[in-house]
């Protein structure tokens, strides 16, 4: 049986980092150009809060009992001057805490804990994102046949398995890869599969489905609604749902992503029916926003992008047995 004072020790554990994650989430809230001095002001104090409390719990806890992380938390908090409520320092901050506390957040998935990975505004991934599927609907209408697309998507998956099998077997492959995919990368991909190999699997599945337009709606959702949800979600949302997602940043999935759908294909390919392109857009975003919503263990790279072609394909099926 575990002890009170473990459980004691855990519960503490999760708040802390909650609130940690809490703070410097804050920094990308409000207009493009960041918080406020009143906000930033506020997160210098939420972080001296949880200084305070994290310094009383170690130096109550026998150092064998407390993750290495943790000590590397409080050093980097401990070197925050109350001076520096500026954005800029708090960012910094941000980014030297955030390998820490990923990998308790990983050490804590192992025993079957959630807790929301420290993930700042990204615009740089943003647009790799929307680049990415853009190649991908360039793939599907240029290519002569559904072969081709499926040889191509396929090469790329194995490329993209193969660096992924090799750099978990040299460090100096990773961190080469790491550096290369530094602006893009999220933090935990250097010990975890990238999510550019992700989606070039998905692209395999989607070539074989032979199906035009629930994938070319599946990668216009992927690309432009999952970003949408990350920048709307991180600088508006207030509303929690699940697993750190917010009401705000999944409406803005599904309005972007059905919306971009539907342009895409109305302007494209207008020999479709409105209805069932209206239908098969927006089912597919909000398909794949649900995907977003559940995905924890499988990468959202993978599970929306297929979510969101299956969402469209059974739309698709709706609008032609009503039409």
């Amino acid at each position: 049986m575990t002890s009170p004072a473990v459980n004691d020790g855990r519960a503490l554990e999760l708040d802390l980092m909650h609130e940690l994650h809490g703070a410097f989430a804050e920094l990308d809230r409000g207009l493009p150009f960041g918080p406020n001095r009143r906000t930033a002001a506020n997160v210098a104090t939420r972080l001296a809060s949880v200084r305070a409390r994290l310094g009383a719990w170690l130096d109550a806890t026998p150092p064998s009992s407390i993750d290495r992380e943790w000590r590397e938390v409080r050093g980097e908090l401990e070197s925050m001057s109350d001076a520096a409520t500026d954005r800029p320092s708090l960012v910094a901050l941000r980014t030297r805490v955030q390998p820490s506390y990923e990998a308790l957040v990983r050490s804590l998935a192992e025993e079957r804990v959630s807790v929301p990975s420290l993930r700042p505004t990204n615009y740089a991934r943003n647009v790799l994102h929307l680049a990415s599927a853009g190649a991908g609907i360039l793939a599907l209408e240029l290519l002569p046949s559904w072969s081709w697309a499926t040889g191509v998507a396929l090469a790329v998956a194995l490329t993209g398995w193969t660096l992924e099998i090799t750099r978990t077997k040299s460090e100096a492959v990773n961190r080469f890869c790491m550096q290369l995919f530094g602006r893009t990368a999220h933090p935990h991909e250097a010990h975890r599969v990238n999510s550019a190999t992700w989606y070039s699997t998905a692209l395999v599945v989607l070539s074989l489905t032979q199906a035009l337009v629930p994938c070319l709606v599946a990668l216009c959702v992927l690309g432009v609604g999952d970003p949408a949800a990350a920048i709307i979600g991180r600088r508006f949302g207030r509303t929690p749902i699940v697993h750190g997602r917010t009401l705000e940043g999944t409406l803005a999935f599904v309005i972007a992503g059905g919306l971009a759908a539907l342009g895409y294909v109305s302007l494209v390919h207008p020999e479709t029916p409105l209805v069932f392109s209206i239908l098969a857009s927006f089912g597919g975003a909000l398909t794949g926003a649900i995907a977003e919503l559940v995905s924890r263990r499988i990468d959202d790279n993978l599970s929306i992008p297929l979510a969101a072609c299956a969402g469209a394909g059974v739309m698709s099926a709706v609008a032609s047995i009503v039409a």
